[in-house]
């Protein structure tokens, strides 16, 4: 049994639509660098924004670095289209927690002490001590007393040019220096979280975090001095896209139009027939 036109194209119309709705209805899971971005059981954030006060539980805590690539348009939450407000290209932004839309991650930004809503694709990374102290932070502690004092106290005795400021642990980015008059005691360091290398060495953290408005730095309390210890830690760039990626919807659009395209082919291959057919009855 021969099917006319019509009914060809709400077939092909019927099977377009059933891929889209398969499609759409897969979830991709949100990745960061290869790892499921899981939130932490502890983390806080403490902000004021109405938003995220609603929407807590759905948040999460990021507290990374960011810098705007172009002039950033900042909206009054995730879910509408109000704007509100930009940021210059290159400011420097403190991205407190995120929020996952269907396309999307959010970050909610600080700056001077006001939140604003941003998309993360306007952002670019940075690795400095903040995104450390967020990948890091669970690595951080306070090592044993004896075991850290015993360092401390052996390499003060020999402490003769200043003390070299690095911008995280092993990132290899030289930021400035210090008098060796700085180098902390076991007094100053005993409320400190340290972060412990794979070389076995020690470093303290300065600012970073809550006190993001202030230098912040990271020097080598094992071998302070050495300006030369080369970058062992690549930070990992947070997820920016959404719950659902976008070539599930570029890939269906495309099926349908292909169907499409083929559906009109067909058309105008058996209107040629069906004419070139009569004119020979003729």
């Amino acid at each position: 049994m021969k099917l006319n036109m019509k009914k060809i194209c709400v077939i092909l119309c019927i099977i377009g639509l059933c891929i889209c709705n398969v499609c759409l209805g897969v979830r991709v899971a949100a990745k960061e660098g290869g790892k499921m971005y899981q939130q932490d059981e502890d983390a806080f954030v403490l902000s004021n924004n109405s938003f995220y006060r609603t929407h807590k539980k759905e948040c999460r805590r990021s507290m990374h670095s960011y810098l705007a690539k172009k002039e950033v348009t900042c909206y009054k939450d995730p879910e509408s289209n109000m704007k509100s407000s930009t940021f210059e290209k290159g400011s420097a932004l403190y991205i407190v927690c995120t929020y996952c839309t269907n396309f999307d991650t959010w970050g909610l930004a600080s700056k001077n002490g006001i939140d604003k809503w941003v998309k993360l694709r306007d952002l670019e990374f940075v690795e400095d001590l903040n995104s450390f102290i967020a990948e890091y932070w669970k690595e951080m502690g306070k090592p044993k007393n004896a075991e850290l004092k015993k360092a401390l106290e052996t390499v003060a005795g020999t402490l003769q040019k200043d003390i070299v400021k690095w911008s995280y642990p092993c990132s290899g980015k030289v930021v400035g220096t210090c008098s060796k008059k700085e180098y902390p005691d076991m007094r100053s360091i005993y409320l400190s979280d340290i972060y412990r290398d794979k070389q076995g060495r020690y470093w303290k953290i300065y600012g970073g975090g809550e006190f993001y408005d202030m230098e912040s730095y990271a020097i080598c309390l094992s071998d302070p001095e050495n300006d030369q210890i080369a970058k062992e830690i690549t930070l990992t760039k947070p997820y920016a896209g959404g719950k659902y990626s976008r070539w599930l919807v570029a890939i269906p659009i495309g099926i349908v139009i292909c169907i499409l395209i083929v559906g009109v082919i067909i058309f105008r291959v058996r209107r040629r027939l069906r004419i070139k057919n009569m004119a020979e009855d003729v």
